[in-house]
Order: structure tokens, then C-alpha cells, then sequence
């Protein structure tokens, strides 16, 4: 039977979202580090290229939803991932009317190269704690994750 959950008091949700911030700002500071994209690319480039490695591809609308931003800015950011090489549009098989906006192959390069570094940056993140530790983190991870809806 599922444990029924408690009030969140306004202490948990202050310490989580410290955490969640030291956690991201800690996390782009070593990908950073090691990373030759975060020298090339902004982080809204980085992001809308995880976005369509995730999603495929997607209407531009799905782009801006995906990084909480609208259809306006998110236009120019593909037109510059677009002129980089990194992204293309294409209309849709199933409505000619849309155009979708999918990955190139230097765009699933750039991807690639990032998903090592955040494997690199995983690995030091997790080293301090044990085997279970990491166990019981990743599960709670997985389940506060769910629970958010996507879209």
C-alpha cells in the first residue's frame, strides 16, 4: 500500500530548493569544465538541443513548451541552431502544413559529446555516497520526477 504523503512544511521546501539550485549550479560549473559545447553554444542552445534529442522531432511550439518559453523566442534561437548546422526544419509526413524542427547529424554529435560529460559529472556527483545511498537517491529522484507532469 502506497504511503500517504504529509504536508510539505515551508523548511523542506526552502532546503529542497537550495539543493535543487546548488545541485544545477553545481552541475553546469563541471560541465562546463568539461565541456567544449558550453564554450560554443549558449545554455538555451544546449537545452533546445536536449529537448529535440529527447523528443525528436517537434514542432517549434514543442521547442518553446519544452523550455518555458514562447513560440517568439524561440524562433530565432532555432534560426541560429539552424544556421549553425546543428538543427533543421523539415514539413511533417502527416501535415504539410507543419514544420517540425529535428536534430542534424552535427546536432546528435554535440548531444553525444554532452551526454558524456553529464555521465563525467554524475560520476563525481555520486562518489561520495554508497552504493545504497545512490540506490535510495536515484529512487527518490525517479519518484519526485514522476510525479511532476510533463508538458
Amino acid at each position: 500500500m502506497p504511503e500517504t504523503t504529509s504536508a510539505i512544511d515551508q523548511h523542506e521546501l526552502e532546503a529542497f530548493t537550495r539543493a535543487l539550485r546548488r545541485l544545477g549550479v553545481l552541475f553546469m560549473r563541471i560541465a562546463g569544465q568539461h565541456s567544449t559545447a558550453h564554450e560554443t553554444y549558449s545554455k538555451q542552445e544546449l537545452l533546445a538541443l536536449g529537448v529535440l534529442r529527447v523528443s525528436g522531432p517537434c514542432r517549434m511550439g514543442e521547442v518553446a513548451e519544452h523550455l518555458g518559453v514562447g513560440q517568439s523566442a524561440v524562433t530565432p534561437l532555432v534560426d541560429r541552431l539552424e544556421a549553425q548546422g546543428l538543427v533543421r526544419r523539415r514539413r511533417s509526413d502527416e501535415d504539410r502544413r507543419v514544420w517540425l524542427v529535428a536534430l542534424t547529424e552535427k546536432g546528435e554529435a554535440v548531444v553525444a559529446e554532452e551526454d558524456q560529460v553529464y555521465q563525467h559529472v554524475a560520476t563525481e556527483m555520486l562518489a561520495p555516497l554508497s552504493a545504497p545511498e545512490r540506490a535510495t537517491l536515484i529512487a527518490l529522484l525517479e519518484r519526485v520526477g514522476a510525479a511532476v507532469p510533463e508538458g
